[in-house]
């Protein structure tokens, strides 16, 4: 077994990133972040809000999930959405998703939604995401690629990494 060996720099650089302050604790982009919230827009409408402020709550909750993978996954991990030579193997996606996604239900409350629609959305960010970590996919790809799961199933569709 190799010994961890770090620089004092490298020590408190992962230090400073794990105690980031919570403005932030955010690990996508503003255009990732968009276009997360553009492909949620395909199945989510909230009829109840004009479509600029619709818009501007679906990118809110994308940017809830994020903050959330970044504060329960160590940044080595979340990461891996930008690398396409490391991530996990479809059954590591798969234990992930659905571990993340029974957590993150019981812990982010977007209570302007139904229950149905709160669990759709985070199950669909949450997916997206996780694809992203795959060996083989990086975000760009998971965000053009991902299927939207079923209403209420719990099975994770991840397409084939072409």
């Amino acid at each position: 077994m190799a010994k961890i060996s770090l620089t004092d720099n490298q020590y408190n650089a992962l230090v400073k990133e794990y105690f980031a302050k919570r403005g932030q604790r955010q690990l996508l982009n503003k255009d990732e972040s968009i276009d997360i919230a553009q492909r949620l827009n395909e199945t989510v409408s909230l009829p109840f809000l004009n479509e600029q402020k619709e818009h501007a709550v679906l990118l809110k909750i994308v940017l809830k999930v994020d903050h959330y993978l970044y504060e329960n996954l160590p940044n080595e991990i979340y990461e891996l959405i930008h690398n396409m030579d490391e991530g996990f193997d479809d059954s590591e996606a798969a234990q992930l998703a659905a571990r993340l996604s029974k957590l993150a239900q019981n812990d982010i409350s977007l209570p302007f939604l139904t229950a149905h629609v709160e669990y759709y959305s985070i199950t669909f960010i949450l997916t997206l995401l996780i694809n992203a970590m795959r060996e083989g996919s990086d975000i760009e790809h998971a965000i053009k690629v991902t299927k939207h799961p079923r209403m209420m199933g719990d099975d994770f569709p991840f397409p084939d990494l072409l």
